[in-house]
């Protein structure tokens, strides 16, 4: 047998999910396992796996062995916690991330029932769903958050499995908490759009106007154009540029919010009255950039 069939890439996700599929795959040609996009296991036919090493090829006994071995070394791998049941939803294997997300080991899971382990109301919804997918043959996926790490959002997929049932459980807690953001930033900017003398204007690091808002450009009379890479500092009354500056390398230095009561300089070369609000935009806890809020004075 030649080894130069091409190689087929799949993650640790999509075959631990379908593996009997993967199997057949792997009868054709190598398939290579990745693990956050990088090769970590390959999965061979027994076939070939003797001919590479230059052994016989046994079959029956030792291709079982291999599947196992393959399928083992892809739980221990795997981002996501693995759980399978059987049709009684007895833990009939676990994942170490499973094990972290539980709060229990291998041990005290394996053989204990679902319900004695996870007797919470929102787990047992988990039991329905694992329930529901026994009956239909489809999987589900669906959010739920964890009962036993407070806090904790985890994405929940549920599928038929050799034997019974399994799950793969994927943190989404940041990913939840940032669509919770955005709603919060959609609902504040809807906010301050009915508000015509809030204005509202971000800087870059070097404390130039990058972003203005509709009402930021009619407070100041001039067109965004006009203002693009200006300093912030360019357009208030002179004798608050060295306060105003003092500010922001605060800010920028990742300092709290600071509150500067200053003047613009319009278009029409008056002093409209306001304050400013400036608070640090971060990046991986440095600051990126400033939110300017802009409240014009009666």
């Amino acid at each position: 047998m030649t080894n130069d069939s091409p190689a087929t890439h799949a993650t640790a996700g999509e075959v631990s999910r379908n593996f009997g599929q993967w199997q057949d795959v792997a009868l054709t040609g190598p398939v290579i396992i990745t693990h956050h996009g990088r090769p970590r296991v390959v999965l061979l036919s027994a076939d070939r796996y003797a001919s590479w090493i230059n052994l016989p090829a046994t079959g029956g006994v030792q291709d079982a062995h291999i599947a196992e071995t393959s399928r083992e070394a892809l739980l221990e791998q795997m981002a996501e916690g693995f759980i399978a049941l059987d049709p009684t939803l007895r833990v009939t294997k676990v994942n170490p991330v499973f094990e972290a997300l539980a709060g229990r080991s291998a041990g005290h899971l394996v053989g204990a029932s679902w319900s004695d382990l996870f007797p919470l109301p929102t787990q047992a919804v988990i039991a329905e769903q694992m329930r529901r997918v026994l009956r239909t043959g489809e999987a589900v996926e669906f959010e739920a958050d964890s009962t036993v790490q407070p806090g904790r959002c985890y994405g929940v997929r549920v599928f038929p499995y050799p034997g019974g049932v399994a799950a793969l459980f994927a943190n989404r807690t940041e990913e939840h908490s940032l669509r919770g953001r955005l709603r919060h930033a959609r609902a504040m900017q809807a906010a301050t759009a009915v508000l015509p003398s809030l204005a509202v204007a971000r800087l870059n690091i070097r404390g130039v106007l990058a972003e203005m808002d509709e009402d930021f450009l009619r407070l100041a009379g001039f067109s965004s154009a006009e203002l693009l890479d200006c300093r912030l500092t360019d357009i208030v009354r002179p004798s608050d540029r060295r306060l105003l500056t003092q500010a922001l390398e605060k800010v920028l230095q990742g300092g709290a919010a600071i509150r500067v009561e200053t003047a613009l300089l319009v278009r029409a070369g008056d002093e409209r009255p306001v304050e400013l609000s400036l608070a640090p935009i971060l990046r991986d806890g440095a600051a990126d950039g400033v939110m300017v809020l802009v409240l014009a004075g009666t």
